[in-house]
């Protein structure tokens, strides 16, 4: 046994011997290794583990090793998001809706749309809210997303904790039309096409303005084009609207009716007893001569039916008779000074009217009138009140003498006086007890420390073509002093026809210079609209501008254009408003 062990393990060691002598490389220089002898067995035995070829497997181990590091690094991008995203998941915070019933609506403002409506009590989640912290952007149980008013919650809520969301700029804000019927236009400017008309109440986007910013640019049922500011509600801020530049020039209107009359609207009834007995004024003028009808200053080339001389009594008597058939109650003339023309005119007038219900008064102009001074101008009011005050035929309100003022602050002052002290001087010495109703033009309600109701003029200008919407605006300050004071005040409400004092300039007169302009007629519906705004701000009386103004373009005397078409009109409006 022990010899075939011992030979197994002598085959073992040469075939040992043989491979390594293959492995290393022949050297001549080193002698051959002797075979080792049976006796020394057991020295080579223990040596075999130095023996072992230990490189050849470190370096095939030796990548695996560096390919550890690689793989341990490639997942590290993932760690990275995970804390990048856990900052923008907010959770939304629940709240309920207060109230009963809340708009939800597409931006963070009034004037934005009404996407729904919402019950109070249902419980909502808030997503966002904007910078300042007013409105909340909420999803309901329904899904639907929208903003709400941050008082329109039941519950306090850390509105703070919420992240600030940015309305959608694509989302365009709201106007909403505030008068009767209104003209959506193709440009800023009433010169230009009117595209449809909008009745009251109806929505409009707004996409912008105009430079002057008394324009919105706008879009309805997806139709773009322009409106009055003053003709809409719109919340928002204007000068924060982009500056849109119109048509490049306007395209003008035909001379035709629009294709929708607007429909007039009934008088307002006072609360309680009627305060006075209302009446339907005119403004009227006695200055014209036959040659005045080719003069250079007369508006748009029209004419009346009957060219008429204005110091001819039988002219001023069918004036009269044209007027009562009208509806009208009596004139405002336009009275310069006592013995000229117009104050023997406004006699004829008087005697004219006698008989009849129609009871005139006059414009005063002194004070404006070339030479005037506080003297003449208290000469003047004496004049009047002494010649005509007790005629049957002259202006009564419940039993008070009427006078109308133009142009207050104009009054001739002494050194350091106002106007309003300049006035009450003379109110102090002809008429102390207020006998009589003093009527001021103006919407400066401080003038109602000296007089006793205010009117308007001119409630279209080149600015503003649509002022006359602000009616009820004006009333107000009157209704407030009167109010404040317990003092009887009286309200003037003013419609017109239209405006076209283009050729004024021609001539000179007393006017303040004015920028020129026109203000279309629309076929009587400018008109209607103007009658509807004045009587919705309930006016103690309605003042028509102008019977026969013919410089102004604003008359509904008969004339070669209209015929008797705005005669017609004043009848309907007049009975309307008496009857309201």
């Amino acid at each position: 046994m022990k010899l075939r062990l011992l030979a197994a393990i002598s085959l073992i060691l040469l075939a040992i011997i043989a491979i390594q002598t293959l492995l290393v490389p022949r050297q001549d220089l080193h002698p051959p290794v002797p075979s080792p002898t049976p006796t020394d067995m057991a020295t080579v035995l223990a040596a075999l583990p130095t023996r072992t070829v230990a490189p050849t497997f470190t370096l095939t181990a030796t990548p695996t090793l560096t390919l550890t590091p690689t793989i341990t690094s490639t997942p590290s991008p993932t760690a990275t998001l995970t804390p990048t995203l856990t900052p923008t998941l907010t959770p939304a915070i629940a709240n309920k809706i207060g109230g009963v019933l809340v708009n939800l609506r597409a931006g963070p403002g009034t004037d934005y749309a009404i996407l729904t409506q919402l019950p109070g009590g249902e419980e909502v989640e808030m997503t966002g809210r904007t910078e300042a912290g007013d409105w909340v952007l909420i999803q309901s149980a329904e899904g639907a997303s929208g903003w709400l008013f941050v008082d329109l919650f039941e519950n306090d809520a850390d509105i703070e904790a919420l992240p600030i969301k940015t309305p959608d700029p694509a989302i365009l804000s709201l106007a909403v039309v505030s008068a009767e019927l209104v003209n959506l236009r193709s440009g800023p400017g009433a010169g230009y096409e009117i595209l449809r008309q909008l009745e009251e109440g109806e929505n409009l986007e707004v996409s912008g303005r105009n430079e002057a910013g008394d324009w919105l640019a706008v879009v309805f049922e997806g139709e773009p084009g322009w409106l009055f500011l003053e003709l809409a509600t719109y919340n928002g801020s204007v000068e924060a609207l982009p500056v849109i530049t119109p048509p490049p020039s306007p395209t003008p209107r035909p001379a035709t009716a629009t294709p929708r009359p607007i429909a007039l609207a009934a008088a307002a009834v006072p609360s309680g007893s009627a305060r006075v007995q209302r009446k339907v004024l005119a403004n009227y003028f006695a200055w014209f001569d036959n040659s005045s009808w080719d003069a250079c200053n007369i508006s748009a080339g029209d004419k009346p039916l009957q060219r008429y001389h204005s110091d001819d009594p039988e002219a001023i008597g069918r004036h009269v008779g044209m007027a009562i058939a009208a509806g009208i109650n009596g004139f405002t003339l336009q009275w310069a000074s006592p013995g000229d023309r117009t104050d023997r005119n406004f006699a004829t007038l008087l005697n004219k009217s006698q008989g009849t219900d129609f009871q005139s008064t006059v414009i005063f102009l002194r004070h404006i009138w070339p030479g005037a001074t506080q003297g003449n101008t208290i000469e003047a009011i004496r004049h009047l009140q002494n010649q005509y005050g007790g005629h049957p035929n002259f202006l009564k309100i419940n039993g008070r003498p009427v006078l109308f003022f133009t142009d207050v602050p104009r009054i001739p002052r002494a050194e350091g006086q106002s106007a309003k002290q300049a006035w009450a001087s003379v109110r102090a010495q002809v008429d102390p007890g207020k006998q009589f109703w003093w009527i001021a033009e103006g919407l400066d309600a401080s003038y109602l420390s000296v007089f006793d109701g205010l009117w308007v003029y001119k409630v279209s200008h080149a600015a503003y073509p649509n002022d006359y919407v602000k009616a009820s605006r004006w009333a107000n300050s009157v209704r407030s002093w009167e109010q404040r004071t317990g003092e009887p005040k009286l309200w003037v409400g003013t419609l017109i026809p239209g405006w076209d004092d283009r050729n004024a300039g021609c001539r000179p007169d007393i006017r303040v210079p004015s920028q020129p302009f026109v203000r279309d007629r629309e076929g009587g519906n400018f008109y209607r609209a103007t009658y509807n705004a004045a009587v919705k701000s309930n006016p103690d009386i309605l003042w028509i501008h102008s019977f026969n103004e013919w410089v102004e373009g604003s008359y509904i005397e008969p004339s070669q254009y209209y015929g008797d078409g705005y005669m017609n009109m004043t009848r309907d409006m007049a009975n309307q408003f008496r009857g309201g």
